[in-house]
């Protein structure tokens, strides 16, 4: 079998193989028209199917539960995986629900999760799990997120509302971050996995997202809520150090090389394309598949430091670098958009992604800035 272009290792023609075998991709077209009907949800049976083709349990290492203490992630192979996944099949959304399952079923490994059966329900394809931290029109700042858990013995009460929870939808449970103490003005937050079910939670309409199908989002909103109390995950009042920053590192880091996938996929896109009014020269071509070459290598490398260091690290240099490389091949693309079938929705899957987080990445970077001006005046 002849391999396209830059499925460089063995590991990753096994992913296409794999792809290929289940047949996901015509699954996937076969319900793109369900995607976008009022249950707004994701079609349950290519997840899975994923799971059956042995595509999320691999990714998870641990131990027999309930007595590891921590979970792995093969980081690697999760961004080598995506960037397949993503280049096959198009659905840069299903790729993203891959990615942020796997690492919800890593924090809740790794912070002794007492309902492992779920977690397993969860790797096994039979369950889909949403995480709620944004609330509405203050995003996910600690400073003024409200969402409050009293504890009231062997149980915590959860009030508030949460905002635009990816998977909300159709998630059976979700991972909740609220308010269990305030000192001096200090909020602190704790996590608890609370099923969808649960009485006094109640799920809005979803919300209508274009771009990233089948994800879909919806609130949710929690009125006396009443939980058990060994629903709470990880160190009391410690959750948004211990699980809300390192997901976002997590996420933006694992989701590069996937987005370098969607790239790919829009350069196969236009070769497959008959006729194109403005022809795409081999100089161009070649430009374009190295900067796109080179966005995915740098994918890897981000993923590779999130295995390689006990602390989740900075990723700063790695996704600004990586973004301004994305940047460039979709401003060549533009004028192909009309031309070639599915190049528009690539791209505009592509930049959302990347505006997710841009925000808090600017500041990161004013804050490298500064210390390299600091470092140059101390050396001066």
């Amino acid at each position: 079998m002849t391999l396209p272009r830059h499925y460089n290792t063995e590991f990753e023609t096994e992913v296409l193989k794999t792809l290929q075998t289940s047949r996901l991709k015509t699954k996937l077209y076969a319900n793109a028209s369900n995607t976008i009907t009022a249950e707004h949800h994701l079609p349950l049976q290519c997840w899975k199917e994923l799971a059956d083709y042995k595509l999320i349990q691999r990714f998870l290492h641990h131990p027999s539960f309930p007595n590891t203490p921590s979970a792995t992630l093969a980081y690697r192979d999760i961004a080598q995986a995506g960037y397949v996944m993503t280049r096959y099949h198009h659905s840069t959304g299903l790729t993203m629900t891959w990615i942020g399952q796997l690492l919800k079923c890593y924090f809740l490994t790794t912070f002794n999760c007492h309902d492992p059966d779920y977690v397993q329900a969860i790797l096994n394809g039979d369950s889909l799990c949403a995480l709620a931290i944004s609330e509405p029109n203050v995003g996910a700042h600690p400073k003024h997120l409200s969402c409050t858990a009293v504890n009231d013995g062997s149980q915590y009460i959860i009030n508030g509302e949460k905002a635009f929870v990816s998977h909300g939808p159709y998630a059976d449970h979700f991972i909740v971050l609220a308010i269990t103490n305030q000192n001096e003005g200090r909020k602190y937050y704790s996590a608890f996995l609370v099923p969808a079910n649960s009485p006094g939670l109640q799920r809005l309409p979803p919300q209508p997202v274009k771009g990233l199908q089948p994800s879909s989002h919806c609130n949710i909103v929690f009125t006396d809520c009443r939980i058990p109390a060994d629903s709470l995950i990880g160190t009391p009042g410690n959750a948004f150090t211990e699980i809300s920053l390192p997901m976002r590192t997590l996420e933006d880091g694992l989701m590069l090389a996937p987005i370098a996938g969607a790239m790919q996929a829009q350069l196969d896109l236009i070769a497959q394309t008959p006729t194109l009014s403005t022809p795409l020269n081999n100089s161009k071509l070649g430009e374009l598949l190295s900067l796109t070459e080179s966005a995915k290598e740098l994918g890897i490398l981000a993923a590779s430091k999130l295995g390689q260091q006990r602390h989740t690290p900075d990723l700063t240099p790695l996704i600004i670098g990586f973004r301004s490389l994305v940047e460039q091949v979709q401003t060549a693309l533009l004028e192909w958009h009309d031309a070639c079938p599915g190049l528009k929705e690539l791209a505009a899957d592509i930049q959302i992604l990347c505006n997710i987080g841009r925000q808090a990445t600017s500041a990161r970077a004013i804050k490298l800035a500064e210390r390299f001006l600091d470092e140059q005046k101390q050396i001066d």
